[in-house]
């Protein structure tokens, strides 16, 4: 874990009814997501999914807004389930993607984990607790599973930098939107794979696509 904390890590427990709540409460305010917890729920089960709330150290200091917006947008989403369970974000490191057809994300036998599920609330967002968050899980990835590299997927640079992009899903475009793939490569993160249908939205015209996303990797260990 890293030397100075300001987050923490806790397990998700898959069958607590509050926490499954608040994982699809989280899934509505990121604003993709949703359609897989219940997959989640049985890839933490059977051991290939280790999914964390992410909480503050000090967590009776922290104060969140009672209302999130959802991602990308001004629009208020749902409140918290259970008021007294109030995770800030939730993130995976995974030996199996949720996608069957997917064969580069993970790979157990070679030591290639991924990076998964990674949502911290708008509220909190900017404040550096991203790559607090990176780093527990690339040194858990390392200390605890045994990882060699690790991968992850997030929304194509080379179309979220295009306003048409934002624009068919109704949505803004802004070139002050942080560039989530721009941030990994500077995290050390590599793209291997570009524009891969992966999720899913519904057009402003009433038709459902699959978003574009980018593979990128990173080794852990080289030997």
């Amino acid at each position: 874990m890293t030397a100075v904390r300001k987050i923490e890590l806790v397990r998700f427990d898959p069958d607590s009814s509050a926490e499954v709540d608040e994982l699809k409460r989280q899934r509505v305010l990121c604003g993709w997501g949703l359609q897989n917890v219940e997959t989640w729920r049985d890839q933490v089960r059977r051991g290939v999914k280790n999914l964390y709330w992410i909480f503050p150290t000090d967590r009776a200091s922290w104060t969140t807004p009672a209302v999130e917006p959802i991602n990308h947008t001004a629009e208020p989403g749902p409140p918290p389930p259970d008021p007294s369970f109030q995770p800030i974000g939730h993130v995976s490191v995974d030996w199996e993607d949720y996608d069957p057809n997917e064969a580069t994300l993970c790979d157990r036998a070679n030591g290639v984990c991924t990076l998964a599920s990674f949502f911290i609330l708008v509220s909190q967002q900017g404040k550096g607790l991203g790559s607090l968050v990176m780093k527990e899980m690339e040194a858990m990835a390392v200390n605890d599973l045994d990882a060699k590299a690790i991968t992850l997927n997030t929304v194509d640079g080379e179309f979220a930098s295009q306003p048409w992009w934002w624009e068919q899903q109704g949505l803004p475009y802004s070139s002050k939107t942080r560039n989530n793939e721009d941030w990994y490569k500077r995290l050390g993160y590599t793209p291997y794979k570009r524009a891969v249908p992966r999720y899913p939205c519904k057009t402003v015209d009433g038709r459902d696509i699959l978003l574009e996303s980018v593979f990128m990797r990173k080794e852990l260990r080289w030997n």
